[in-house]
């Protein structure tokens, strides 16, 4: 992607749609990487044409910032296994800080968001910090696909609405491959408390890890992880399904 056809420069600074777009220098283990995000994406809401497509996804477009809870995420993949050439799929990507990481641990990852402009986002990222990311492709919750199931499903900050907990477990249980880990990093938002009991009667086991990030040293955020594995039984529901099995 040609930095220019994303970004514009006024004055000489970086804008995109007349906002500022922030370079964000992340620092994870030994690894150090450059992530373009806008400074406030909520001022897309005074964009009319913004504002139309938010309407048809019914989708604020906070996508466009980089959240703290993607750190979370990003530092915990570098604290766990790597990825060995195994896939994992990225849920609402944004500007793309966790496919990033998990591309660099060694994961082939398929990088995914409802909206295409972070997808744009993300893919100008990977290719900033010399990433190679498996592909981008939209992908709505409530639309789960069929087809290549997922060893790690990854997801940052998505449990922001409520209406979206039941789509965003169905989206799971279509990707996941048996043995498959999901890993939603959330940062302590209330309307997300039930979500564990959720999954749980959804047929996942769900274990909590406590998490925290920084992306201002002087505002810290505490947050959580939770890990959802599918139970025996849902595996052999899913295992009859892809068999065709009633």
């Amino acid at each position: 992607m040609q930095r220019a056809a994303l970004f514009e420069w006024v004055n000489g600074a970086v804008r995109y749609r007349g906002l500022p777009v922030e370079q964000h220098r992340i620092r994870i283990a030994d690894d150090t990487f450059e992530i373009a995000a806008l400074k406030d994406a909520a001022a897309l809401l005074d964009d009319a044409e913004v504002v139309r497509e938010c309407e048809k996804t019914d989708r604020l477009p906070y996508g466009f910032e980089l959240w703290p809870a993607a750190l979370m995420l990003a530092e915990h993949l570098y604290r766990g296994e790597p990825g060995r050439g195994r896939r994992a799929i990225e849920l609402g990507c944004g500007v793309g800080l966790v496919s990033i990481a998990a591309a660099r641990r060694g994961w082939r990852v398929l990088t995914t968001d409802c909206d295409p402009v972070p997808l744009q986002f993300a893919e100008f990222n990977a290719a900033a910090n010399t990433v190679d990311v498996v592909g981008y492709q939209l992908l709505d919750w409530h639309n789960p696909p069929s087809g290549p199931r997922f060893a790690r499903v990854l997801a940052a900050d998505v449990l922001y609405q409520r209406c979206d907990h039941t789509p965003i477990l169905n989206c799971i249980d279509a990707l996941l491959e048996q043995d498959g880990i999901a890993i939603i990093a959330d940062p302590n938002r209330g309307i997300a408390d039930d979500f564990a009991s959720q999954a749980d009667a959804s047929g996942f086991d769900v274990e909590f890890i406590q998490a925290a990030a920084a992306l201002d040293p002087r505002k810290p955020v505490a947050g959580r992880l939770f890990l959802l594995r599918q139970r025996k039984t849902q595996k052999l529901r899913n295992a009859e399904s892809r068999n065709g099995a009633v």
